[in-house]
């Protein structure tokens, strides 16, 4: 049956501050039983959509005319305002599939592809559906502060990266990576505080010379892993520059892993932020164990962290820093 996940929505997370309160949205109760869908065939259904029989198993299918990009948010389907099911993805990306044995509810009127309350399928006119939330209220503006946190400071910064043998994390059957881009500044003095970044869930693998990536784990033989974690680069830089010590730590192994766990991937997430800064401070006390990259920053402060992620890696940073409070 499907498992509805936990989401924890966040941006930044600072480890050494409490009194987060994530937002939480709770499973449904799965009824205990389905009746026989009422589409009887594909001419039931709008464009895009059939339902298949494999080996005696009844699906119900939607075929995008486009690759749906990977994201944080998961695919379900609709059906007359309700939830239908969350459906298994396909590897060209475009096909979405759910075992109607799965389904919540047996009525497929005005079926939709739903993914954190967006539209994705097309209407039976071709048309999109242009309905979008209304534009949020602006804060009001603060007083401008002293410092500009956006611009540079005066430290020249110097990059290296590192890469440390896979962990394995509970709930993943494969080893993920231990990667990280460390950009620092230059010829600081004393100790540094630490700025750690967590990307987001994207696609994880690409063959050179193809543009369709995949979100596989381990990667297919002749694809690459896309290296998310330097997409941070500037970011880093500008904090290197003010004082920093900055790492942005690869997940591809998670987000390669997560499409079935219950939580997505939010505790093995907290786990790997969790064994990089193990490691930051083990190499602050035994400075020549450190990798290269590292041994050229300064040394690291551990206890003043910042933490910093987006979409599902704010989740994780955001659960990093409670499981370190508790």
């Amino acid at each position: 049956m499907i498992r509805a996940r936990r989401v924890w929505a966040t941006a930044i997370a600072v480890l050494t501050v409490a009194g987060v309160s994530p937002a939480v949205a709770y499973a449904q109760p799965q009824p205990p039983h389905v009746t026989p869908v009422t589409a009887a065939n594909d001419d039931d259904l709008p464009p895009g959509w059939q339902i298949t029989n494999t080996e005696g198993e009844q699906a119900l299918e939607w075929r995008s005319p486009r690759p749906v990009p990977v994201g944080d948010a998961r695919v379900e389907f609709h059906a007359d305002g309700k939830l239908v099911g969350v459906p298994e993805p396909e590897k060209d990306g475009r096909t979405f599939r759910l075992p109607l044995s799965d389904a919540r509810t047996s009525d497929l009127a005005d079926l939709q592809v739903l993914a954190s309350g967006r539209r994705l399928d097309q209407k039976a006119d071709g048309a999109r559906d242009r309905r979008s939330p209304s534009a949020a209220k602006p804060p009001a503006k603060l007083p401008a502060g002293s410092v500009d946190p956006g611009k540079p400071g005066t430290y020249r910064t110097v990059t290296g990266e590192y890469a440390l043998d896979s962990i394995r994390l509970p709930g993943l059957s494969a080893p993920v990576e231990m990667r990280g881009v460390v950009v620092a500044p230059k010829d600081a003095k004393g100790k540094r505080p630490v700025a750690l970044f967590l990307h987001g869930r994207h696609s994880t693998c690409y063959v050179p010379g193809s543009d369709q990536p995949d979100i596989d784990w381990p990667c297919a033989k002749g694809a690459k892993p896309i290296p998310s974690h330097r997409g941070y680069l500037r970011d880093q830089e500008l904090l290197a520059s003010q004082g920093y010590v900055t790492v942005s730590i690869s997940a591809n192994g998670i987000n390669g892993q997560d499409g079935n766990i219950e939580d997505a991937g939010a505790q093995a997430r907290s786990s790997l932020v969790r064994t990089h800064l193990a490691r930051w401070a083990d190499w602050a006390a035994k400075p020549a164990t450190a990798p290269a990259a590292v041994r050229k920053a300064p040394k690291a402060d551990l206890s003043r962290v910042l933490l910093v992620g987006h979409s599902r890696g704010g989740e994780g940073v955001n659960r990093a820093a409670m499981d370190s409070l508790y």
